[in-house]
């Protein structure tokens, strides 16, 4: 699959788990006093601000002090919220797609025909690539974050990647899909969502539910007519 699709997870969660004990006890004390959300909303306002310059200039265009500008606040307090650009980048990555335990976990309930899970893997993760925190890490690519220690953004790829092999696999066994590669049809899939936040707009004719829909439609029955 293609390094563009960066979107979070306990496997990029390792790194993250580490910065929140380490402000485990300056968050309580600020819970205490009655701050903590205002810290928490303010450090979403810095990251979703960062990440639509990130989308528009690019990554190594933004600089802190476009960000600190653009929020009309002094880089110096900037410091208090984000040590500096990478791990800005980087909480971007963990906020994109916060839930992907739990939508992984939902593509091993057999109760659910296989094709329908996949319909909702892929309605969950174009959703997050076309939030404003997926869609500056798709537009940016993982390239900022492969040094990410323990090589998390490849294991958040690779989690992705065989959630769709599997589903492609089960449903071959059983007969609802015809023999394929299942390595090739990820290729396909997630090249296909890549390129979605490169010309989706909200504005648009069609919501992001309509555009994958649309797209599995074509995937699952094809788009030929039968008459050759």
């Amino acid at each position: 699959m293609s390094d563009s699709t960066v979107p979070p997870t306990e496997t990029v969660g390792a790194t993250a788990r580490s910065t929140t004990r380490a402000a485990a006890k300056t968050a309580t004390g600020r819970r205490r006093n009655g701050t903590g959300t205002k810290h928490e909303d303010k450090r979403t306002a810095i990251l979703r601000t960062a990440a639509q310059l990130f989308a528009v200039h690019g990554y190594e265009a933004t600089s802190l002090d476009m960000i600190a500008d653009q929020l009309g606040m002094h880089k110096a307090t900037l410091y208090h919220y984000v040590p500096n650009k990478e791990s800005i980048l980087y909480q971007c990555l963990v906020k994109s797609f916060g839930n992907l335990d739990e939508v992984i976990r939902s593509m091993e309930d057999r109760s659910v025909p296989v094709l329908e899970r996949m319909r909702l893997f892929v309605r969950s993760l174009a959703l997050a690539q076309n939030n404003d925190f997926g869609r500056c890490l798709v537009l940016v690519g993982s390239r900022p974050l492969d040094m990410a220690p323990g090589g998390e953004i490849r294991q958040f790829q690779r989690r992705l990647d065989n959630t769709v092999r599997a589903l492609i696999t089960e449903g071959i066994a059983d007969g609802t899909i015809k023999p394929c590669d299942p390595s090739l049809f990820s290729a396909l899939l997630f090249g296909a969502l890549n390129w979605v936040p490169r010309w989706y707009s909200s504005k648009g004719k069609y919501s992001i539910e309509q555009v994958v829909d649309a797209f599995m439609d074509m995937v699952i029955d094809g788009i030929g007519s039968g008459r050759h």
